[in-house]
């Protein structure tokens, strides 16, 4: 089983609320919005316990290469366990392949241990206001992510060289207003830990002067400089093409101020930025560019056959005429438009990406996957964000979903809805060519929930949605509300009656989508109460509407019709919550005295009996999963698979113990 390429760990002391908005923005700079892929590193926080004490230590060899950042700040330099927990990290990298970067966020937090950690170099942050931080310190950790990268492409261990940038530039346009390139040079040439490559001044004399441009070029970073002559002089041009033939990380700054005679061909399939006299942004959009492409080459690594050629951007005709002889161009998802595909097979080459090369044998054909996936109750203890979760959730949608599977979903269908996030899913693959259309969404919507005609028309193409039917002994005769037409809405808490035709509803919807699925994936869950912002911004205590919680009661159908449970316990919830009594740990959650404070929930426990419906109370359920134990909830998984599932983080490595254990049904 591969491991992740990179993990980046954010370590910050739980009662630090700058640490947290510090981590939060760093993982949004790191990525991108998992429907329209492009820079996306994996980040985790440090997991967090009731009485605030530091993990007993990071699983740094979770990933091929973990990078830890820690945010230092009062709280941290203030507790004596956490200035130990950080030294400890900073010493368990030394030597390895992995790194700890420590930065000093509050002007009193170096050097939290001078025995351990009194020569080490924290990059500051606290010259700034808290507005700046965020900006600042996720602007350096790209760069040392750029530098570690770096050093293992080149075969070195971190080193200590900046990231070089080739400023590809017309000199006739120099002095010419907006002088673009001298301000850039000059912004460069402060305090900016970048190495750049100018102009021919830096020729030696006596050299071979294309020789030298090739070799500025071939380790470094291209800048181009997009100005009113830049396309008609020759040089700006060899160092285009040059860069894109090696495979070089390119931005355009466009800062044409009139019109271009002939534009160049070959600056397109690239990043570009309009000249808005700020350096500081084209700086941090070069890095980030630059930081895709070493991450790009780490994550093709896991995917390349014998007979690739790795391009870490989408090929172009000016690029394939390169590629020797019978190899196939493996480049980054997300895949080519369909007319672009029909122009570059003119080259006889074949071009493919990574979800398209799953696609090609489409190994869950025809089956229906069940997915119960929702926000954790506990993600923190896990070192998880909701932010981590949802981008989990969509990335694993996706690969099953172009691998075939038509994905099962029981929920409702209002704006902030899962449902809704994997119709954007099913919108983002519909032009692939090669790759069925992906209407393969089933959303099981359980009585009471509406469905108008506004939700047909905005899910007809990309989901269909399973009406599930009132449950027998619920209808007016118990309250007038429980009419079987499909606009009728009630809330839950309204009273025990309502609460109890809930839960015989959710029941219903859950029990009919295990009949017709395959397997269960399990991700995340509510198993008590949440807190829920009013429209007038207070806070109240939101329950779940079901007889127990949502995701359980899920498990629990799946169990009694022996359908394999996937279980993803790394972001917390009901599904580490199963994962805890199938080994054996106490969880106060699974009982009656922890539960019995749902709204009405006693009183609709009376109702059930009363009625004669089966309740399964919490004792029942902890013996039943104790029962099946681990084996059996899955019985395709081995038990070494089931304890990377149970912990796994990357999308791609949860897809592979999926795929192993759906190909042996």
């Amino acid at each position: 089983m591969h491991k992740p390429a990179l993990i980046v760990h954010l370590v910050f002391h739980p009662e630090s609320d700058l640490g947290r908005t510090l981590a939060l923005h760093v993982h949004s700079a790191l990525n991108k919005d998992p429907v329209l892929p492009g820079l996306r590193i994996p980040t985790v926080f440090c997991a967090e316990s009731d009485d605030l004490t530091p993990p007993t230590g990071l699983d740094l060899d979770d990933a091929e290469l973990s990078f830890v950042v820690v945010l230092a700040d009062t709280d941290i330099n203030a507790d004596d366990d956490w200035c130990e927990f950080v030294a400890d990290v900073w010493e368990a990298c030394v030597g390895t392949r992995h790194r700890c970067v420590p930065f000093q966020i509050t002007e009193d937090a170096w050097p939290l241990s001078p025995e351990r950690l009194g020569e080490v170099n924290f990059p500051r942050a606290y010259h700034v206001d808290d507005a700046q931080k965020p900006d600042l310190v996720a602007r350096r950790v790209v760069l040392e992510l750029c530098r570690c990268l770096h050093g293992d492409a080149i075969g070195g261990e971190h080193p200590e060289a900046p990231t070089k940038l080739f400023v590809s530039h017309a000199k006739t346009d120099i002095d010419a207003e907006p002088k673009v390139a001298q301000s850039l040079i000059d912004f460069l040439g402060g305090d900016q830990p970048i190495a750049t490559w100018f102009d021919s001044g830096q020729i030696e004399g006596g050299s071979l002067f294309t020789q030298k441009i090739e070799e500025g070029i071939t380790d470094s970073s291209l800048l181009c400089v997009l100005t009113t002559h830049y396309a008609s002089r020759e040089w700006c041009r060899r160092e285009v093409i040059l860069a894109k033939q090696r495979q070089r990380p390119i931005v355009v700054v466009d800062a044409i101020e009139d019109t271009e005679q002939r534009s160049f061909p070959y600056l397109g399939n690239l990043p570009v930025i309009r000249w808005q006299n700020d350096p500081q942004a084209i700086i941090d959009l070069v890095m980030k560019e630059t930081l895709r492409d070493l991450h790009t080459r780490l994550l093709l690594k896991a995917w390349r056959k014998n007979g690739d050629t790795v391009f870490t951007r989408p090929p172009e005709l000016a690029t394939l005429l390169d590629v020797p002889d019978g190899h196939t161009v493996l480049y980054p998802d997300p895949p080519l438009g369909v007319e672009e595909v029909r122009l570059l097979e003119k080259t006889q080459v074949t071009v493919t990406t990574p979800l398209q090369r799953l696609a090609a044998d489409r190994p869950l054909q025809g089956q229906r996957l069940a997915l119960s996936m929702s926000e954790s109750t506990d993600n923190r203890r896990f070192g998880a964000d909701t932010l981590h979760q949802e981008q989990a959730m969509l990335e694993l949608s996706r690969y099953l979903l172009i691998l075939g599977a038509t994905l099962a979903y029981g929920g409702h269908l209002g704006s902030e809805g899962y449902t809704v996030q994997l119709a954007e899913l099913v919108r983002s693959h519909n032009a692939i060519e090669g790759v069925d259309p992906v209407n393969r969404i089933v959303n099981y919507l359980a009585w009471p929930i509406p469905f108008d005609k506004k939700q047909k028309a905005a899910y007809k193409y990309t989901a269909r949605i399973e009406r599930v039917a009132r449950p027998g002994g619920i209808d007016e005769s118990l309250d007038p509300d429980f009419s079987a037409g499909p606009d009728q809405f009630f809330p839950a808490t309204q009273s025990p009656q309502h609460r109890y035709a809930w839960a015989r509803g959710m029941t219903a919807m859950r029990e009919r989508e295990t009949r017709e699925t395959v397997a269960r994936l399990v991700m995340g869950g509510t198993f008590g109460p949440t807190d829920k912002r009013m429209a007038d911004g207070t806070l109240t205590k939101s329950w779940y509407a079901s007889r127990i919680p949502g995701l359980l009661e899920e498990v629990m159908c799946s169990v009694e019709e022996g359908q394999p449970v996937f279980l993803l316990g790394a972001f917390g919830g009901v599904a580490a919550l199963v994962i805890d009594i199938l080994e054996g740990r106490p969880r106060p959650e699974m009982s009656w005295d922890y539960q019995k404070d749902a709204p009405h929930a006693a009183q609709m426990r009376d109702l059930y009996r009363q009625r004669g419906e089966r309740w399964q109370d919490y004792p029942e359920m902890i013996e039943r999963l104790r029962e099946v134990g681990v084996a059996g909830i899955n019985p395709l998984l081995s038990e070494e698979e089931h304890r990377v599932l149970f912990r796994a983080r990357d999308p791609y490595q949860m897809t592979e113990i999926v795929l192993r254990g759906l190909g042996r049904i």
